[in-house]
């Protein structure tokens, strides 16, 4: 193809964290519990270089979406799938987001002065990391401990293992599962993330 073609393809877009509003902003939903889990991630996450741990624009989206919430306070998406490139950064994200899942604010609590929702971890999470192989969960779960800061620690009473993580006396726990094949129904494709709720 020649480079004018190339710019003139149009992209397919799926789901909402590429659509844009008319005056070229991007959507973003009316109701999320992102903005208080991307101050949470500031709070007890860490990032590479030791700082607080920040999405980027892309992965803040995601997350807003992620965590959108109708006017009763229930999710907007049960189930979703991120997919990109390989060396994108999905496996940083997801181990953010199980981490969230883990002991952040996860859940809805009730509606805050600003009309905005605010969270609360769920008080007896179970996050499974499932792959193909339990090869493939390692690439997350050895994110972990980088990612894990000493207030999280402290915080929420970790007790951290290789495959398995747990908090608060063992109330919540974090674990790498294999064969996620016959687990959910489906088989090998794309390198992605596929994400459920209970």
């Amino acid at each position: 193809m020649a480079p004018e073609e190339i710019d003139a393809l149009e992209p397919t877009l799926f789901g909402p964290t590429w659509v844009k509003e008319p005056d070229g902003s991007w959507k973003l939903p009316e109701h999320t519990l992102g903005w208080q889990i991307a101050g949470w991630c500031a709070e007890y996450l860490k990032a590479e270089d030791g700082g607080p741990w920040r999405f980027t624009r892309e992965q803040l989206r995601f997350v807003l979406w992620w965590y959108a919430v109708d006017e009763t306070g229930r999710f907007t998406y049960r189930k979703g799938v991120l997919q990109r490139l390989k060396g994108w950064g999905k496996d940083p994200l997801l181990a953010v987001i199980s981490l969230v899942e883990f002991v952040g604010p996860s859940r809805f609590l009730h509606w805050g002065p600003d009309g905005q929702p605010v969270g609360m971890p769920h008080p007896q999470a179970w996050v499974q990391i499932a792959a193909v192989s339990r090869d493939q969960t390692r690439n997350t779960m050895t994110l972990m401990p980088s990612l894990i800061s000493d207030k999280l620690i402290e915080t929420y009473g970790i007790n951290a293992g290789a495959e398995l993580i747990r908090a608060n006396g063992g109330r919540q726990r974090l674990e790498a599962a294999a064969d996620v094949r016959q687990r959910l129904g489906f088989g090998v494709g794309r390198a992605g993330i596929w994400f459920f709720r209970r």
